[in-house]
């Protein structure tokens, strides 16, 4: 281990930490629990009871779950439900939507098939109470960029990016300019007709934690690429904090347009990026080699930037103690 870090320190400095575990703390957050009342053969009766453990009021809860392929809710009470493939949302009903601090209630279904609920959700948080896990990882990219122009209107149209918690914009960036063009919620932007000279667009996806996806990238009059973006400069890491390292670095420069990042950790990719910011997963005690490289609209890759921590345990008790 001591050869390999003393390696690891030749392209980046290598620290050492000693991170003590924090103390649990009681979940004031509401909650959700599911109870199966009775099972037969082919379904089952079931409820949720939602408490509210928080010290203010709750103005309304909205509960959404996944049931197995096969299973499906029949008949449901005391709220309103609503669903999409496998996927169900359940929303309070007039009189029981709003739950004053320690209050409590139910709604109650017949599930045909034997699926109970899974992945769980209270407003948007685990429904055991926990707090809501940090949003680290970012939009998919944008598909199928294209341009198209009409008369005096140059259109940029794409295929709409894909995220776990949902896409909130698309920041449209042009290769002449510092600053995004514009951010838009739709899968298009009109602008005037460029001027007769090389230049690439690039579209990227961001979501409401500010994660950016790689960009999309669209050039007009630009030749073959074939030469690969700078690789990342100054790279650093903190934490870790709510699960994961953060990992930043200095903008790579590419000849057109560097299109992103890509992030690995202990040789494992871990994350595609369009800023300078990434998170890699904490696991505990050990040696985290983080490296990142920039790559372009082509797909050409820079060279690889690095940057390793290393996880010491607490130290033993003094003997005797």
């Amino acid at each position: 281990m001591s050869r390999f870090l003393s390696r690891v320190a030749m392209v980046a400095a290598v620290l050492a930490i000693t991170l003590n575990p924090a103390p649990a703390r009681a979940a004031t957050l509401p909650t959700a629990v599911f109870h199966q009342d009775s099972v037969w053969p082919t379904g089952y009766s079931g409820r949720m009871t939602v408490t509210n453990g928080g010290a203010t009021t709750l103005p309304s809860w909205r509960v959404e779950f996944d049931l197995a392929a096969g299973t499906s809710i029949s008949n449901l009470w005391n709220a309103t439900v609503t669903r999409s493939g496998n996927h169900y949302v359940v929303v309070g009903a007039p009189w029981n939507a709003s739950l004053a601090p320690g209050a409590a209630t139910s709604f109650g279904w017949v599930a045909a098939g034997l699926g109970t609920p899974q992945g769980c959700l209270l407003n948007g948080a685990p429904c055991d109470g926990s707090p809501p896990a940090r949003d680290v990882r970012p939009p998919s990219t944008p598909g199928d960029l294209r341009g198209t122009t009409q008369a005096s209107t140059f259109t940029l149209t794409w295929t709409a990016s894909t995220d776990d918690r949902g896409v909130t914009g698309y920041e449209i960036w042009s290769s002449t300019g510092t600053a995004p063009i514009a951010t838009v919620t739709t899968t298009s932007y009109s602008m005037g007709v460029p001027p007769p000279m090389v230049m690439s667009f690039g579209v990227r996806a961001v979501d409401a934690a500010g994660n950016r996806s790689p960009f999309a990238v669209l050039g007009l009059g630009t030749p073959p690429d074939t030469i690969p973006p700078g690789p990342p400069t100054a790279l650093t890491l903190r934490g870790p904090t709510g699960g994961s390292w953060t990992v930043g670095w200095t903008a790579a420069r590419d000849e057109q347009f560097v299109a992103g990042y890509e992030v690995a950790l202990n040789g494992a990719v871990v994350a595609l990026v369009g800023d300078t910011t990434a998170y890699v997963p904490y696991s505990g005690y050990g040696t985290y080699i983080v490296t990142v490289r920039a790559f372009d609209g082509a797909g050409n890759f820079s060279t690889r930037a690095q940057i390793g921590i290393a996880v010491d345990p607490p130290p033993p008790p003094p003997p005797g103690s």
